[in-house]
């Protein structure tokens, strides 16, 4: 009969006085470990492994996944295809008793290691992506939460005054002041039949027909619609510039309700009147100003300047061509302010830095403009005709509240050893052979998704390396890596698996690219 592996559940804080502190080294930034080889080494002396004497012996694991994305801590910071820990927790607890060893030679956002640390594990965490052991790293370090909580508001208080500079506005109700919650701007197209500049949001939606006659919703010209003509305006057709349409401000002087909103073709005159005089001008005072604090100008994936399409996640609709024109003037002016405080923060600046990092996307040219709230698509740089400039102050601190639920929730309770290193998968040369207890990994899907895109944004900012991308394990056209390439490189990285996984030990792994081929490529490689 197989041995059934021992397992003790560990007893987690809600909220824990005081965290437990870090060994140095454990975090090498945008560097391959240096430490990492010592740290397999004192595990193994810790533990040390004999084949001879080994009696391992687990069976598959096949019991149903209680699991739910809804928490404080999956919810921390967005990635690509992220796995839930507390899924990975049960895989762990069945195929590892407490103190082994677990890699994940693609760490992504840290899930396997935060995992293993939680079920009193060790964790090796690496990835070629240092935006993903940045965010490793971050999960993976116990805070104490009182500690953390005066951290981000002395934080707040340093950003807040200039900022609130940038979204200051008045209330069209009491002439009082009022803060712009947000601003929506709108793509302009002209009309082939009345030839007027439309706003898309000014579009009526009716029904129309596509070119095989079946129906569908089409955008019409409000100008033609009033005159009983239907004439859709495609978002094909040429752009002339998106426009601030609507604004959506909170009264600071005792107006009920506090929110409250105007548009700039507003029926109220009134309203028209402050959206001329406060949200516009206010507008153009920031675009007639230099923005005085760092923010970063790379041209995206290092393109050259006569190379329009950048990457596999460039579109003509998203031709953005550097870092900085993700982003409307003020809420850059406004990412620049939090990065240049955070980086002076007393303590816990990664976690500051980590929420700007995690907040960042959903206050650029992404975030959608819908009933209801809105956000932006996950997992490409979709850029909407319709959009929504967030205010950045209100984005943020929401963000640094999620983080700190997040450590009450469980992260400050984790004790346990952890290296991260930023290196290829392809060569483990710093693990021995045989060390390793345990493997969970989700490697990247072929072409699916562009890691070294949608993570070339955020490490830009935090001043890491971003010429990495030729050891990428990835499927880009644009770069000339082709699918042949990805399976060379994933042959590589599950030898280095097999290398130091100790004989009759398991390794799992998640693959859910749908690409013709790539699943039968997989399985002949772990084959």
């Amino acid at each position: 009969m197989p041995r059934k592996v021992p397992y003790k559940a560990k007893q987690e804080s809600f909220f824990q006085k005081k965290a437990a502190v870090m060994p140095e080294g454990y975090y090498s930034g945008d560097k391959p470990n240096p430490n990492l080889r010592s740290f397999v080494e004192q595990h193994l002396l810790e533990n040390p492994y004999d084949p001879e004497t080994d009696d391992y012996d687990v069976p598959a694991f096949d019991q149903p996944i209680d699991t739910t994305k809804a928490t404080a801590i999956y919810n921390m910071h967005t990635y690509w295809s992220k796995k839930p820990h507390d899924a990975i927790r049960q895989y762990i607890r069945h195929y590892t008793r407490p103190g082994d060893l677990v890699l994940d030679p693609f760490c992504g956002s840290g899930g396997t290691a935060l995992a293993a640390l939680m079920e009193g594990r060790k964790a090796i965490a690496i990835d070629r992506s240092p935006a993903a052991t940045f965010i490793t790293k971050n999960y993976c370090t116990p805070v104490d939460a009182e500690e953390l909580q005066e951290a981000f508001e002395e934080l707040k208080a340093k950003v807040k005054p200039e900022i609130d500079w940038l979204y200051e506005t008045r209330c069209d109700r009491c002439g009082g002041k009022a803060t712009t919650s947000y601003t929506v701007y709108s793509q302009v197209f002209q009309c082939p039949r009345c030839l007027q500049k439309v706003p898309l949001f000014d579009c009526i939606e009716v029904e129309g027909r596509t070119q095989a006659g079946k129906p569908k919703k089409i955008k019409a010209c409000p100008h033609c619609y009033e005159r009983g003509q239907t004439e859709e305006i495609k978002t094909t057709g040429d752009k002339f510039g998106a426009i601030p349409v609507l604004v959506s401000y909170q009264c600071q002087n005792g107006c009920k309700p506090k929110r409250d909103g105007r548009r700039y073709n507003d029926p109220d005159p009134l309203k028209r009147d402050y959206f001329e005089r406060y949200d516009l001008a206010k507008i153009r005072e920031i675009e007639g100003k230099t923005i005085p604090h760092w923010y970063p100008t790379d041209r995206m994936m290092h393109a050259p300047e006569d190379q329009e399409c950048w990457g596999a996640e460039w579109r003509p609709g998203r031709n953005f061509r550097t870092v900085d024109e993700l982003f409307t003037k003020r809420n850059l002016w406004a990412l620049s302010i939090i990065m240049k405080e955070a980086q002076k923060a007393s303590g816990n600046k990664d976690l500051a830095l980590l929420a700007l990092t995690g907040v960042m996307l959903h206050l650029s040219r992404m975030s959608h403009h819908k009933e209801g709230g809105g956000g932006i698509m996950v997992g490409t740089y979709y850029l909407p005709q319709i959009f929504k400039e967030r205010n950045a102050f209100v984005n943020y601190t929401d963000k640094l509240e999620e983080i700190l639920k997040a450590f009450k929730a469980g992260i400050s309770s984790v004790n346990g050893e952890i290296c991260t290193s930023t290196q290829t998968a392809c060569n483990l040369y710093m693990i021995s052979s045989k060390s390793i207890d345990y493997i969970f990994t989700d490697p990247p899907y072929a072409e699916k998704v562009q890691y070294g895109e949608l993570n070339f944004v955020w490490e830009a900012w935090l001043g890491f390396d971003t010429h990495w991308h030729d050891e990428e394990i990835i499927v880009n056209e644009v770069r000339g890596k082709t699918v042949e390439d990805w399976r060379e490189m994933m042959s590589q990285a599950m030898a280095e698996c097999y290398r130091v996984l100790k004989p009759g030990r398991w390794l799992s792994l998640c693959y859910h690219d749908t690409s013709e081929g790539t699943w039968e490529m997989v399985q002949d490689i772990m084959a």
